[in-house]
């Protein structure tokens, strides 16, 4: 009898083993590099556009011919750019350090377009440097854009393709070298069309050699090489779907693909995710004529829904002025945004619901991994099962106004339809405005809607790849700021040139 107890005892503690310790879904499909995903989770990089196009009257695009004369920012601090950032929750920031106009915000030894021939710091000044300093002093990562479109150069009879290849190469080496880590480095396209995919592929190797973490911001030739792609638009707008995968190597005409750049493919044969692009002001470069035409919180909070909330990174542009500082209602207002982000997501009201689900994997991949904040657990579903049906019954009735549910991108795309539904007595099961039959989830989906009162909620996977495997799924009331911001915001009290930035924001 002993022996058969024992044997019993041992049968159960094995099942129960493998319960626990069920096998890990396999990824499905292209996945991403370990860049690539610290890059997801950032999920906003701040742009700074300045250079001797902010000296001009109204110019976005340079034709390289303005004179270095004219550049001299009065009270230039970084200190500041990176404080604000910091206070609006943003880790990242990509400092233009080479327009298309060809002036160079750094003291290169290969041109005399450059900070070296101008008034500023009597021409010992090197924006590059107090960049990336104030940035790396504030604890938040450094990128730079260099421009592989340079007007200035071509003004030069001598000009040629493998001289400019070997001149935009040794400038590359000093802002990789001598700058600390680079996080990113952003090659537009735009008027670069003649740079053909071996011009690329030697600048890609100086990237990888010396900064072989450094996310590479690709488009037209440079697609192959590219760590994440163009969305395809200047607008805040990821596609529905947008899919991390694509097609790297069909992309040859930006023009005759911008909705295959800005929805990916389901299938594509390589994860690059697209990095949605927007300035917090009509132009890149600042205007002051544009003051009043700043994005307000609830637009920022639109394009943060229709970009990190499409899968996506955004990339919002904050032009410095003359004096070289960030202006306190784009300071303002991007704080403010923040505020609205945390807020939102600060509490999900399906936390302390009671779980079902059809096709549950078991084990550690448990379906109140969904709920439990935890960014190192998820649920999954048997790998038979690429369907699943999910309900949530809350404690009590809710009222919320917007989801949001995140993919497992480490195992590459899987669910490729899903649909949201809610009811009284969960069985009466209505959709959810904008939740029916969607397509990509990836690293975070946001679906905001008119605001909806039940108790019960259910997630519907009807199609897949592969076995499902989500991170996070929850329902959120808005914040409550949104409801205020019928009227423009401003600044009540901001001080604009030191470091401590205080303010609180009221309505005209």
């Amino acid at each position: 009898m002993k022996k058969s107890k024992f044997i019993i005892t041992l049968v159960f503690l094995t099942i129960g083993a493998a319960r626990v310790w069920a096998q890990a879904p396999k990824p499905y499909g292209p996945t991403p590099s370990a860049r690539q995903k610290e890059w997801y989770d950032r999920e906003i990089i701040a742009f700074f556009h300045f250079g001797i196009n902010t000296f001009e009257d109204y110019v976005n695009e340079g034709d390289g011919k303005a004179s270095t004369a004219i550049f001299n920012p009065t009270s230039l601090d970084c200190n500041q750019w990176a404080q604000t950032m910091k206070l609006a929750g943003i880790s990242t920031g990509i400092l233009v350090a080479k327009h298309a106009d060809g002036f160079c915000n750094w003291p290169s030894a290969y041109t005399d377009y450059s900070v070296k021939n101008t008034p500023w710091r009597n021409g010992k000044g090197d924006l590059v440097k107090e960049f990336t300093n104030a940035f790396n002093a504030t604890g938040l990562k450094s990128a730079l854009y260099l421009g592989p479109h340079d007007r200035h150069e071509h003004l030069s009879p001598l000009y040629s393709i493998p001289k400019y290849q070997s001149y935009y190469a040794n400038q590359l080496k000093e802002l990789l070298t001598n700058y600390g880590p680079i996080w990113e480095t952003w090659w537009d396209g735009a008027g670069a069309d003649e740079l053909t995919t071996p011009v690329y592929t030697e600048w890609e190797k100086i990237v990888r050699s010396l900064q072989p973490n450094c996310v590479i911001f690709g488009t037209k030739n440079s697609y192959r090489f590219a760590d994440v792609r163009w969305v395809g638009n200047e607008s805040g707008l990821a596609g529905d779907p947008c899919w991390s995968t694509i097609d790297s190597i069909s992309i040859k005409d930006e023009s005759a693909h911008i909705k295959e750049l800005n929805e990916g493919q389901v299938n594509g044969n390589a994860y690059i995710p697209a990095e949605t692009d927007v300035s917090i002001r009509p132009s890149w470069f600042y205007h002051p004529e544009e003051d009043k035409d700043v994005k307000t919180p609830q637009q920022l909070w639109d394009i943060y829904c229709n970009s990190v909330g499409h899968n996506s990174v955004l990339l919002l542009n904050f032009p410095p002025d003359r004096r070289g500082l960030i202006h306190p209602i784009d300071s303002a207002n991007v704080v403010q945004l923040r505020h609205i982000i945390d807020e939102t997501f600060a509490n999900n009201l399906l936390a302390g619901a009671s779980i079902k689900a059809k096709n549950g994997r078991g084990g550690i991949y448990k379906t109140s991994n969904l709920i439990d904040k935890d960014p190192n657990s998820y649920y999954a579903t048997k790998d038979e099962s690429s369907t699943d049906e999910i309900i949530f019954k809350m404690k009590s009735t809710n009222t919320f106004d917007c989801l949001m549910i995140q993919e497992v991108i480490e195992l590459g795309h899987r669910i490729t339809e899903w649909t949201v539904e809610y009811a009284d007595d969960g069985k009466s099961w209505k959709s959810i405005p904008g939740a029916s039959n969607k397509q990509s989830i990836g690293h975070k989906w946001i679906v905001r809607f008119p605001s909806i009162t039940a108790k019960y909620i259910r997630l519907r996977i009807t199609k897949g790849n592969a076995s499902a495997a989500l991170h996070t799924f929850g329902i959120f009331k808005q914040s409550s700021k949104l409801k205020k911001q019928q009227g423009k915001y401003i600044t009540s009290r901001c001080n604009l040139d030191i470091h401590n930035y205080t303010g609180f924001f009221g309505r005209i």
